[in-house]
C-alpha cells in the first residue's frame, strides 16, 4: 500500500471546508466518500515501436500498452478527516514477445468542490512479462487523507485517477472514444 498526499493535503487547511484537526474525536457527520473516477482520455497507454509514426488503428505498430480498468474507493473516519483508500487496477498487454518489461505511470489527483486540483502525485510501475505471457492485470492500492473538520464534506472532493501520457498518446485516446 503506498501512502500518499499528507503533507499536501495539510496545505487544504486554508480553504474554509477542511482544516488539520488536532482532536482524537471522530469529527461529526455522516461519512461521505468523495468521487472517484478515472480521468477521460487518459485511461489507456500505448508504447509504438521505435521508428514509426504512431496510428491508432494499426496495432501491428505497437509493442506494450497499458489500460486503466477500475478505480475502487474505500472510504473510512479518522479523527482528523476522511482515509480514502482507492485500488486501481490495470490491465496490460504486450505485442512484442521480446518485450521483457514494460514501464508506465499513472497519477492519483485530489479535486476540491470547486474542480481545483489541490494534491497530484505520480506513481511509476513496472510489468515483468513471463516468456509466453502475453497479458497480464496489476493492482495497486493508493491512501490519501482528507483533512476535513466534518466526515460529511468528504463528497466536496473528487479522486482522479489517469495514466501520464503525451499530447500525441492523449490525442490518439481520444480518437478511439
Amino acid at each position: 500500500m503506498r501512502s500518499a498526499f499528507g503533507a499536501a493535503l495539510c496545505a487544504l487547511a486554508a480553504l474554509s471546508i477542511a482544516a488539520c484537526s488536532s482532536s482524537s474525536e471522530l469529527p461529526p457527520g455522516k461519512l461521505a466518500c468523495p468521487t472517484t473516477f478515472i480521468a477521460p482520455g487518459l485511461d489507456s497507454y500505448t508504447e509504438f515501436r521505435p521508428g514509426v509514426t504512431p496510428s491508432a488503428t494499426n496495432t501491428n505498430d505497437i509493442i506494450f500498452g497499458v489500460k486503466l480498468a477500475t478505480v475502487a474507493p474505500q472510504c473510512k473516519a479518522e479523527s482528523q478527516g476522511v482515509s480514502v483508500t482507492t485500488v486501481v487496477t490495470f490491465v496490460a498487454v504486450r505485442n512484442d514477445q521480446d518485450l521483457r518489461q514494460g514501464d508506465f505511470t499513472y497519477f492519483v489527483a485530489v479535486a476540491d468542490a470547486q474542480q481545483n486540483i489541490v494534491a497530484k502525485q505520480n506513481f511509476a510501475l513496472r510489468v515483468d512479462f513471463a516468456p509466453r505471457q502475453k497479458e497480464m492485470r496489476l493492482v495497486d492500492q493508493i491512501t490519501e487523507h482528507l483533512p476535513v473538520k466534518n466526515l460529511s464534506l468528504g463528497n466536496q472532493y473528487a479522486i482522479i485517477v489517469g495514466l501520464q501520457v503525451s499530447k500525441q498518446q492523449l490525442d490518439i485516446n481520444r480518437s478511439r472514444e
